[in-house]
């Protein structure tokens, strides 16, 4: 690995010239000057939001080949009121999501192929990731900053994991099937960033179906690969990964809870886990890790890094999100070198990956 581990997002964090970048969204109700504007146009980002939810949900573009389909067409494919689907239609149309060919008639753009199942790096399930309590839970966002509590915890009674396995797994396969799909738009960029050289025996934590796994076997054939998650997970796991296939005589499946241990290995992958969690619970499985890791291994964190001020407001909104549904937070890489040093771990910095993510590295001593 480089010695030289660097931040990817300098970004240009002046506020100079804010106002030259509010721009009115052509054909949206004027409500004041272009700052009351921009401030509305997010505040009703909510129903854009639930548009394009409702034509994933729906699987809108599925139903709309290369030629262009009647709203009766569509309707008749997806089980919707025609009058209905054709006011969404509309406002799909809008935002260039289909194209209007004719009155009644749609067909694709760029983006509404991009939405259906056999795209290559398909949306739909990342949109619905959330499913219906992610909607719920935003909804309570000005009282989860009153209280600093999290909203999912006190609504349900429960922590997520728990409500999939015993309230509602299919929202819970909907939700893995979601980060995959992220994960997998984001694999390439990591499995450039992650130096395996002369690595024996990689372990992912937490590495739900396997997609990471899967692809840093893929770019570097010499490694061997532990998929370690809970039995629901595990049991779920790619095919590839599994014996017989393609990566099968390479890969082992293994079940538990990180709370307790981990499998030996040289490195440690953890992608966007801690983030879940209080700084206590982060520090067992850090602790985990340095116990049966192999000495002189690596323990590297995929997280998204938060900064004052923020460098994307996506950062800020992950942040929020982890409030809401978790009760944890994203952290700066600060605190992210402090946590590897109160485990025992020796902090070697960040590298950048192309994506959301960084690499927070440490080392295991020995």
């Amino acid at each position: 690995m480089s010695a030289e581990l660097t931040q990817d997002r300098t970004g240009d964090r002046s506020d100079d010239r804010a106002d030259d970048r509010v721009e009115a969204c052509e054909g949206a109700p004027v409500i004041g000057p272009p700052p009351a504007q921009a401030v509305a146009e997010l505040g009703w980002g909510m129903w854009a939001s639930a548009v394009v939810q409702a034509a994933a949900q729906l699987k809108l573009a599925d139903a709309v080949g290369d030629e262009p389909a009647t709203v009766e067409e569509i309707a008749a494919a997806v089980g919707a009121d025609v009058p209905a689907l054709k006011r969404l239609m509309r406002a799909l149309v809008g935002f260039r999501i289909f194209r209007q060919a004719a009155p009644g008639s749609y067909a694709h753009t760029p983006m509404s192929r991009a939405m259906r199942s056999d795209a290559p790096g398909s949306v739909t399930d990342i949109m619905l990731t959330g499913s219906h309590w992610g909607w719920e839970m935003w909804g309570k966002l000005a009282e989860s900053v009153r209280t600093g509590g999290c909203a999912f915890q006190e609504t349900y009674g429960k922590d997520l994991f728990t409500y999939f396995h015993e309230d509602d797994n299919a929202a819970g396969e909907t939700c893995l099937k979601g980060y995959a799909a992220q994960s997998r738009a984001m694999n390439p960029g990591v499995v450039a960033a992650l130096d395996l050289a002369g690595v024996d025996t990689l372990c992912d934590v937490g590495g739900g179906h396997g997609s990471l796994l899967k692809s840093l076997l893929e770019g570097n054939p010499s490694v061997k690969g532990v998929l370690f998650d809970r039995p629901h997970a595990i049991s779920a796991a790619l095919p590839e990964l599994r014996a017989g296939g393609a990566l099968g005589d390479r890969t082992e499946l293994v079940t538990g809870d990180c709370f307790e241990g981990v499998p030996e290995a040289d490195v440690y992958v953890i992608r966007q886990v801690l983030h879940m969690w209080d700084d206590d619970a982060c520090h067992t499985v850090l602790a985990n890790c340095l116990k049966a890791g192999r000495p002189g291994g690596r323990v590297v964190l995929l997280e998204q890094l938060v900064a004052d001020p923020p460098e994307t407001p996506w950062d800020a909104l992950m942040d929020l999100h982890m409030l809401l549904v978790m009760g944890g937070w994203e952290r700066t890489a600060e605190e992210y070198g402090a946590m590897f040093e109160r485990a025992g771990l020796e902090y070697a910095g960040v590298v950048p990956s192309g994506t959301p993510l960084r690499l927070v590295v440490g080392r295991i001593p020995g």
